[in-house]
C-alpha cells in the first residue's frame, strides 16, 4: 500500500507563509520608476542620457540585482547590457505615453497593483532586517538534530511518475498501488496523461520534517512509494509526483559551510515566521476595517492567502514548492508539510553531488 508519510504531520510543521514574500525579501529586489509625490529620485554618476533625461549607475546596478552574470562576461559588459535594457524599456515607455495608453483605466489598476507590491516588498525587507540572527550554538544544535541534512545527507535517485492532479484523485485507488506499474495502470485506465522519468532528490534542499518521514518509510520498506504535489509556475493544476527510490548515496555536508548553511536556514525560517505573524495581524483586523457589499464576503478557506496574491510573484526556485495534495488514505487528507526547505541565501552553496 502506498503510504503518505507526511499526511499526519502537525500544521505547525508547515512553513505556511507566503514564501514568495520571504524570497522577495531575501532577494532584496528593488525596482525603480514608480513613485508618488515626495519620493526622492535616486542619484549617482550619470552613465547615459535619453532625450536629456539622466540614467545613473545606481539604476544600472538595480537592473543587475539578482542577475547571475555568466562567467564568460565581465561586470562592465553586463552593466552595458543592463543599460541597454533600461534605454529600450524607457523608449518603449515613452512611446506608450505618447499614445495616451497610461491614461486608460486598466493602466491605473495595474500601476496601483505594482505600487502596492513594491510597498509589500519594502515591508518584507524591513521585517527581515530586524530578525535576530541565530547564534553559532543554535546552528550547531540544528545540525545535530537534523543529521540527514548534514553529516548523513543523502542524495536519492528516483523513478518518478508525473501527472496533473485530477479532481477525483481520492476515488482512483492510488492507496492500493504497491508498484509503479500499478500506478501507471490506474492512470491509463482513467485516461490520465502522465510522464515517467528518472528524477533526483537532495535531502539538503528538502523540508526537514518531510525528509524525516520519508526516511522512516524507506527504512521500513526501501521500495515503498511516496507522493507529493508541486505547482510549477503556469501549470493549470498541481503536478502529482509519485516516487520510488532506486538508489541513495551518502553525501556528507559538514564544516564551516554547513554551519553557515544552518545559520541561514534558521534565519530565513525566522523571517518567514515574522512575515507570517505580520500577515495574520493584518488579517485579524480585517473585520473592523473592511465593509463588504452583500455577496462579496470572503468564503472560509482551509488554506492561507495565496502568496502570489500578496507579492504578485512566484519565488525563484529550480524545484517549485509543493501544494497541498488530497490523498486517498483513510479518506482524503492534506499534506501538512512542504517538500522544499525555506529558501537559503544563495551565497551558501552545498557541495555538488
Amino acid at each position: 500500500m502506498m503510504k503518505q508519510p507526511f499526511a499526519f504531520l502537525p500544521p505547525a510543521a508547515r512553513p505556511i507563509l507566503l514564501l514568495s514574500v520571504a524570497a522577495l525579501a531575501l532577494a532584496g529586489c528593488e525596482k525603480l520608476g514608480i513613485g508618488g509625490k515626495g519620493d526622492s529620485k535616486p542619484t549617482g554618476p550619470v552613465v547615459a542620457k535619453l532625450d536629456g533625461e539622466e540614467i545613473t549607475a545606481l539604476e544600472v546596478n538595480a537592473e543587475l540585482q539578482g542577475t547571475n552574470i555568466p562567467p564568460t562576461m565581465t561586470r562592465r559588459d553586463a552593466e552595458k547590457v543592463a543599460l541597454n535594457n533600461i534605454i529600450t524599456r524607457r523608449m518603449l515607455s515613452k512611446s506608450s505615453a505618447e499614445r495616451g495608453l497610461d491614461k486608460k483605466p486598466e493602466f491605473f489598476l495595474q500601476q496601483r497593483r505594482m505600487e502596492e507590491q513594491l510597498k509589500v516588498q519594502a515591508l518584507a525587507r524591513d521585517i527581515a532586517s530586524k530578525v535576530v540572527a541565530p547564534t553559532r550554538d543554535e546552528a550547531d544544535k540544528f545540525m545535530q538534530e537534523n543529521p540527514f541534512l548534514f553529516a548523513e545527507r543523502k542524495f536519492f535517485i528516483l523513478d518518478q511518475i508525473q501527472f496533473l492532479r485530477p479532481d477525483n484523485i481520492a476515488q482512483l485507488g492510488f492507496e492500493d498501488a504497491k508498484t509503479m506499474a500499478e500506478v501507471e495502470a490506474i492512470l491509463n485506465a482513467n485516461k490520465i496523461p502522465f510522464r515517467r522519468q528518472p528524477a533526483s532528490l537532495d535531502s539538503l534542499g528538502a523540508n526537514p520534517t518531510f525528509v524525516k518521514e520519508v526516511t522512516k518509510v524507506l527504512q521500513t520498506n526501501p521500495n515503498e512509494l511516496f507522493m507529493f504535489a508541486s505547482r510549477p509556475q503556469g501549470a493549470p493544476a498541481p503536478v502529482v509526483l509519485v516516487n520510488q527510490v532506486k538508489e541513495s548515496r551518502l553525501q556528507p555536508f559538514t564544516g564551516d559551510k554547513a554551519r553557515e548553511y544552518a545559520t541561514n536556514y534558521l534565519r530565513n525560517e525566522r523571517i518567514q515566521n515574522a512575515l507570517k505573524a505580520e500577515v495574520e495581524k493584518q488579517q485579524k483586523s480585517q473585520q473592523e476595517r473592511v465593509v463588504f457589499q452583500p455577496g462579496w464576503e470572503p468564503t472560509p478557506q482551509k488554506q492561507p492567502v495565496d502568496a502570489k496574491a500578496v507579492a504578485g510573484k512566484v519565488p525563484p526556485s529550480s524545484n517549485p514548492a509543493p501544494t497541498p495534495l488530497e490523498l486517498p488514505a483513510s479518506g482524503s487528507r492534506e499534506l501538512e508539510t512542504d517538500h522544499l526547505a525555506p529558501p537559503v541565501d544563495a551565497a551558501v552553496d552545498a557541495p555538488a553531488v
